[in-house]
This record gives structure tokens, C-alpha cells and sequence, in this order.
């Protein structure tokens, strides 16, 4: 729990006082764009520690939930405060985890020391790591962050480790299916966005999903509207519709 003081508060002051700034280090090669890492946050932040500061991180579990807390303290006076960052696990394995609690460490060490990059990009930083962010015009869809379609013209309709186990008869006939299958209009623009994210972000194979899909009655991604996809993604980014989606595939 957080026990602040004028210690803390003094040394902070000190700490932000040199004016730290944070570059982005990490390149996502999908969308042809730089991002903050959880290193460069740190090193930058672990300036601090000549202030008298320290900070580190822990996971609690609190109303069924975990939470990634990161903690700030003044080494002399024991005073602190911390910041929560719910996890959400993308797959249920070692690897999600990590990727989880690697996110909640960036935005809660970047929320303490209120550091950001060294360019304001209009919050799409925040996001570049899920391949999202919000549309400027305040409709709550999702967009790249800051490119043009064509940089998604290579994202691939299969990738991870399902796709690396298919046969190539295999991959023939799905393309094959993709192709005679109906494709709603709006597909064609939407279908570069759509797979990164499947594949970025949740890890999921866009064939997989499509037959998964099927055994729930509906169509593949591709014959669905923007609206209906993005229902899609809300519900296998949630713990319930990720769990699902894993105990279908296990069964396969």
C-alpha cells in the first residue's frame, strides 16, 4: 500500500528535476514503427536511485484477478507509493504471462516517474504494443497506429505455431476456402488490421479462428462486418473468450 511523504515527494522533485526522457529502442517490424520498451524505461528510471529513490515490482492477486504492482519508495524515510496494472493474459502459458506482466511493468513504471518518449504521438505509443489505438474521431474503433494500409499488406493469414504444423495440402485448401467464401466489402481494407492483431497481439491463427468460428455458427472474419470483428476480438481478449477459444483448440 502507498505511504507517501515529503521525503519521497522531495527526492522525486530531485529526480525530475534533470528532466529524464525516454527513447523508443524497440522496433515493431508490422506496422514499421519504434516503441518504448520495458528496458528503456528502466534504465532511464533507475536514475532515481541517486535520489535516494528505489523502485521494483510484484503480483498480487486481489477479487479473482492478478494485478502487476510497481512500487516507489525513499530508501531513507520508508515512504512509498505504487501503481496497479491489471493482467490480461493473452494465452494461458508461461509465454503470455511474461508478455502480460511485461506490459503492466512499462505502463506502471512509466505512470510513477511520468516518463514518456521523447515524441508525443498522440497516445498511439501506449498502444503500438498491441498493434492498436483509439480513432481520432472519438468512435472507440481501432486503427494502426499512424500507417498507411499498405504496410499490413504483408501480414500473414497464418502464422504461429499452428500454422508452422500444417501440411501444405492443408494450407492450400483453407486459402483455397478463403477465397470461394463471401467476403463482406468493407474485408478488403480491414483484412491487414484485422490480422496483425489476431496474430500480434492474441496470438491466434486467423484459420483456427475462422474454424472455431464455425463450430459457434458463425462466419469467418472475412464475410463479417467491422462492427461484428470487432465484437470478435472484445470477446478473445476477454479471460472467458480467450479460455474458450484454448479449450476448443486443445480438443482439436
Amino acid at each position: 500500500m502507498s505511504n507517501a511523504g515529503p521525503e519521497l515527494f522531495k527526492a522525486m522533485l530531485a529526480f525530475q528535476s534533470t528532466n529524464p526522457r525516454v527513447d523508443k529502442g524497440g522496433n515493431n517490424p508490422h506496422f514499421r514503427s519504434k516503441y518504448i520498451t520495458l528496458e528503456d524505461l528502466t534504465s532511464v528510471a533507475r536514475a532515481c536511485n541517486k535520489h535516494g529513490l528505489v523502485f521494483w515490482h510484484h503480483q498480487v492477486e486481489e477479487d479473482g484477478a492478478s494485478f502487476e504492482v510497481t512500487t516507489l519508495a525513499h530508501a531513507e524515510s520508508g515512504q512509498s507509493i505504487e501503481t496497479r496494472v491489471r493482467l490480461l493474459f493473452g494465452k494461458n502459458d508461461s509465454q503470455g504471462q511474461g508478455s502480460a506482466k511485461t506490459y503492466a511493468r512499462r505502463y506502471g513504471l512509466a505512470g510513477l516517474f511520468a516518463l514518456c518518449d521523447t515524441k508525443d504521438d498522440d497516445g498511439n505509443a501506449a498502444m503500438e504494443s498491441t498493434g492498436r489505438s483509439f480513432s481520432k474521431e472519438g468512435k472507440g474503433g481501432w486503427t494502426a497506429p499512424d500507417v498507411k494500409k499498405e504496410a499490413f499488406d504483408d501480414v500473414p493469414f497464418d502464422s504461429g505455431v499452428q500454422a508452422k504444423v500444417r501440411t501444405p495440402e492443408e494450407t492450400a485448401r483453407l486459402e483455397e476456402e478463403e477465397r470461394k467464401g463471401k467476403h463482406h466489402p468493407s474485408w478488403q481494407e480491414d483484412r491487414g488490421r484485422f490480422c496483425a492483431i489476431i496474430s500480434m497481439e492474441l496470438d491466434i491463427d486467423y484459420y483456427s479462428l475462422c474454424e472455431f468460428l464455425k463450430t459457434k455458427g458463425r462466419p469467418r472474419p472475412s464475410g463479417m462486418d467491422n462492427d461484428d470483428r470487432r465484437k470478435v476480438l472484445a470477446n478473445l481478449r476477454t479471460e472467458a473468450g480467450r479460455n474458450g477459444f484454448n479449450s476448443w483448440k486443445k480438443e482439436q
